[in-house]
């Protein structure tokens, strides 16, 4: 299996920043080389046209674009290509956090780098994840409904680290 035979594709969000800061750096190279009157606005409108371009370029074609989920009924995974990135097994989710609305999910894997956000307008990220809908269906198929929780009824209190009494 790869990311590219699975539906539910990592995209980027802000592609039309992207473009158009990709157009004005276009714009601000040519009229460094053909409008500025004096060197040193040719030299600002160069740097800052070739930085825009090199901004919305790398963003473009960031490895993040590649990678996609894969829900199987064993495991969620998430592959980059043909690499696999992370499998989770559902036996290791430890809670499901869901909007009411169903528009945001969060699969808690008990450790940050074991687990997945499916972005949404409660809680918006740099990248957006194709059929978003499907997927958090197909999520919510795998897990037993006692995991799954309200971001309402969660306690943020106890996520602040306190202080020990050693200290």
């Amino acid at each position: 299996m790869s990311a590219k035979s699975t539906p539910y594709r990592f995209k980027p969000r802000f592609v039309g920043v992207a473009f158009v800061s990709l157009s004005i750096g276009v714009i601000l190279i040519a009229a460094a080389a053909t409008l500025t009157p004096d060197r040193v606005s040719s030299i600002f409108a160069l740097i800052t046209g070739a930085a825009g371009v090199f901004l919305s370029f790398t963003y473009l074609r960031s490895p993040v674009w590649r990678l996609a989920v894969d829900v199987q009924e064993s495991d969620l995974v998430i592959w980059s290509g043909t690499e696999e990135k992370l499998r989770l097994p559902w036996s290791d989710v430890t809670r499901v956090v869901m909007d009411p609305d169903r528009e945001v999910c969060f699969v808690d894997g008990g450790t940050p780098d074991r687990s997945l956000l499916v972005p949404g307008p409660a809680a918006p990220a740099s990248y957006v994840i194709a059929k978003r809908a499907e997927l958090i269906d197909a999520i919510l198929a795998h897990v037993p409904e006692d995991i799954i929780t309200n971001p309402d009824d969660i306690d943020t209190t106890s996520l602040v680290p306190t202080k020990s009494a050693n200290e």
